[in-house]
């Protein structure tokens, strides 16, 4: 867990993904969902926070995949919170549902093919219809963060990270850490935007960068891949 200033940021490992709980003083936010049935995991880290979960205010999705939002509806109605999602995805979030990714390597296209095939089924999850759908950048000031929604497409079309303190970014999959030489992520369905999305990450004077596989790393890991990818 990092501290900043004020803040505090809690990563909730689960076995497919990360979620997020930013909190400054008593107000909180919640940043991705795990896949269906992890809410006791996150119910239990906001208690090991001394956070009730009629704390968490808004619940932020950086996209609709299964392994980030299948237990949003349950969270939401545990917490009374808002949920926030881009409008690229607002539908998938309505169907409890959005496309595998297609893959940037070798195998991992081989897994996007297979994966597309499965998700039908396994990809789902009860449906929600989102209280807030944005499309440009969203201030977090009047939930008492710090902080900003940034779109950042590329892994889906409406990927979004969240920028604490102008010093961290929650970046849901538009980065993974679990590769040891890169940060790039093994899907995405336009790698061109991506990188765009990773100069936005970068222009945004971020130090510290939270993906939604992995664990947390610095800027300089980020600026080596992207110059590496850039060409």
């Amino acid at each position: 867990m990092e501290k900043r200033n004020q803040h505090r940021i809690l990563t909730i490992r689960m076995m497919a993904s990360n979620a997020y709980v930013v909190a400054n003083g008593r107000k909180a936010i919640l940043i991705d969902c795990g896949m269906k049935k992890k809410e006791k995991k996150i119910l239990a880290a906001l208690e090991r926070m001394k956070i009730a979960p009629q704390d968490i205010q808004l619940i932020i999705l950086t996209h609709t995949h299964y392994d980030h939002a299948g237990s949003v509806k349950t969270l939401q109605q545990i917490t009374g919170a808002k949920v926030l999602v881009h409008k690229a995805e607002a539908a998938c979030l309505e169907q409890g549902y959005c496309a595998f990714p297609k893959g940037t390597m070798w195998f991992p296209k081989i897994m996007s093919a297979i994966g597309r095939a499965l998700n039908k089924w396994v990809g789902r999850y009860a449906s929600v219809a989102p209280d807030i759908a944005i499309s440009k950048r969203f201030d977090l000031q009047p939930f008492g963060i710090d902080g900003y929604v940034l779109p950042t497409p590329g892994h889906t079309a409406g990927s979004l990270s969240v920028v604490i303190e102008e010093n961290h970014a929650i970046v849901g999959d538009t980065l993974f850490n679990i590769f040891k030489h890169s940060v790039y992520p093994p899907y995405a369905n336009d790698q061109a935007v991506l990188l765009k999305s990773w100069k936005k990450l970068l222009e945004s004077g971020c130090k510290y960068f939270y993906p939604g596989h992995g664990k947390p790393f610095t800027r300089e890991r980020l600026q080596k891949t992207y110059v590496e990818k850039r060409g």
